[in-house]
């Protein structure tokens, strides 16, 4: 909680595309920590905070897809391949009038909700954890964390791992994007609970992020040829762009499906369990 209001106080000074997504970061991990703990709280108690906290991510993720598309589309003018096209200059005008827009929105949104409140009821949930008569569906809070932890870990690698195969299909879409988030609740997981890891957390944690990095970019790639496709352009100047956009996702797939051979994450998920 100190991290989101730390890097909430930097995104209401400076509205940089970076702060947005590391407050965005932020409240998706607090999130995950939300959801990790709940069977200690009241479920009530922790959807109540969880709500909150959902709240700021989902003000964040427009504007965030806005910076994705116009960086994206910006670098894509200077590709060597696309010179001098007219259809993709009105699409980054087009995202610059947008951010303008929802820049506005979020400095309204952002304002309108009350941190010190958001704050004064994390700290009561928190505080209120169950201690001596748990709920049929709770935990026994006096349970050492490293085995609470190791479950916990296992199940979030069991949903994962269970997205693999479909996920390995390039035409796929639909899995990888599912797989992307399964990956991500992992990573975050995996956060939490780093300071019980008594060996290779650097390395297993780079490379959990790097699949979560890697199926980002052909999520939001997915995200970019849908944008063109809406944007009405004659097929002459839309296969272009089209085209360009795929030869960059098919070498993201191609990054992911070595990272499958290399360390798979079934691997990943046994040196996690060992180290714990």
């Amino acid at each position: 909680m100190d991290d989101l209001f730390r890097r909430w106080k930097r995104v209401g000074e400076t509205f940089d595309p970076e702060e947005i997504h590391d407050l965005r970061v932020s409240s998706r991990r607090l999130r995950e920590a939300l959801l990790l703990f709940n069977p200690a709280y009241s479920p009530d108690a922790i959807v109540r905070v969880a709500k909150k906290v959902r709240r700021v991510t989902r003000l964040l993720g427009e504007m965030r897809n806005t910076d994705e598309a116009l960086l994206f589309f910006s670098d894509l003018a200077d590709a060597p391949e696309l010179p001098d096209c007219a259809p993709l200059h009105l699409l980054i005008s087009r995202f610059e009038e947008l951010r303008g827009e929802e820049r506005q929105r979020l400095e309204t949104a952002l304002s309108s909700l009350d941190p010190a409140a958001m704050r004064s009821l994390f700290a009561r949930t928190v505080n209120s954890p169950y201690l001596f008569s748990p709920p049929p569906a709770g935990i026994d809070p006096f349970e050492p964390f490293a085995a609470f932890a190791r479950e916990s870990m296992e199940q979030r690698l069991a949903d994962l791992l269970a997205l693999v195969p479909a996920a390995r299909s390039e035409e796929n879409i639909a899995a990888q994007h599912q797989l992307r988030i399964a990956v991500k609740h992992y990573r975050y997981r995996l956060e939490i609970i780093s300071l019980l890891m008594t060996d290779g957390y650097e390395e297993l944690h780079g490379a959990v992020k790097s699949y979560q990095e890697t199926l980002g970019k052909m999520h939001d790639l997915d995200v970019f040829a849908g944008i063109v496709h809406e944007a009405g352009f004659p097929p002459a100047e839309e296969a272009p762009l089209l085209d360009a956009i795929a030869e960059r996702r098919g070498r993201f797939y191609a990054r992911f499906a070595v990272m499958l051979e290399r360390i798979p994450l079934e691997t990943i998920g046994e040196r996690v369990r060992s180290a714990l």
